[in-house]
């Protein structure tokens, strides 16, 4: 491994701090987006549940882990616990 540039622990936990942000402001968007997806399976009387699309989301999130390497298995269980709880907040609101 390459040694890092003369960076301070200080910057280094700013600009994770900014991430975290960035992170959150994207979740809240995608939270938005499950509101909106809410209101259509009550419209179309559609279950909260949808195991095909689980997996086809899964699927795609570790294809693009591997292209911005990132541990593919990081990225699977950090989904695979955001769309239970999102799915687990879906059941509550239909």
């Amino acid at each position: 491994m390459s040694k890092p540039p003369h960076l301070t622990m200080s910057e280094i936990r700013r600009a994770i701090d900014q991430i975290d942000e960035s992170l959150i402001k994207t979740l809240a968007e995608r939270q938005r987006w499950v509101e909106k997806a809410v209101a259509v399976k009550k419209r179309d009387g559609l279950p909260a549940r949808d195991d095909a699309r689980l997996r086809q989301v899964i699927d795609h999130v570790r294809v693009l882990a591997r292209a911005h390497n990132v541990d593919p298995a990081l990225v699977e269980t950090m989904w695979t616990e955001m769309i239970e709880w999102f799915i687990a907040y879906e059941e509550r609101s239909l």
